[in-house]
C-alpha cells in the first residue's frame, strides 16, 4: 500500500503505512479559526502500528520551520487529545518522520 492523506470539511488524517522519506509523511495542515466556532482541535492516532507519531505546529512568528509539539509516548496508539491552542495563525500537521514508522499502519490527524 501507500501513505495516504483522508481530508473532509471537519478532520484530516494520514494513513501511514510505508515508511516515510526525509521529509516525513504528515497530513495536510490544520488552520481552524476559532471564528468557526470550534471548542478545539481534538488530535487522534489509530490503526495498532508501531513507530513514533509527531504534532507539529508553525505560526507567522516561526515562519516556514515547523516546531514539534509532541512525540513518541506521549501520542501512543488509541491517544485521544483535544488542542485548545488554535487561532487564525496557528497551523498544526500530525505524522511520522523518516526513520520513525517500525511496523504496520499509524492513522494520526486532527477533526474539530
Amino acid at each position: 500500500m501507500a501513505n495516504t492523506q483522508i481530508s473532509d470539511r471537519h478532520h484530516e488524517y494520514a494513513s501511514i503505512d510505508t515508511a516515510p522519506g526525509a521529509d516525513g509523511y504528515w497530513c495536510n495542515p490544520v488552520k481552524v479559526p476559532k471564528s468557526q466556532g470550534a471548542p478545539g482541535l481534538m488530535f487522534s492516532r489509530r490503526g495498532g502500528g508501531a513507530g513514533t507519531a509527531t504534532i507539529q505546529f508553525k505560526t507567522p512568528e516561526t515562519g516556514a520551520a515547523w516546531q514539534d509539539y509532541l512525540t513518541a509516548e506521549d501520542l501512543s496508539d488509541g491517544a485521544r487529545l483535544r488542542l485548545d491552542e488554535f487561532g487564525t495563525s496557528v497551523q498544526w500537521r500530525a505524522g511520522v518522520k523518516q526513520g520513525d514508522l517500525s511496523s504496520g499502519t499509524i492513522i494520526i490527524g486532527f477533526d474539530w
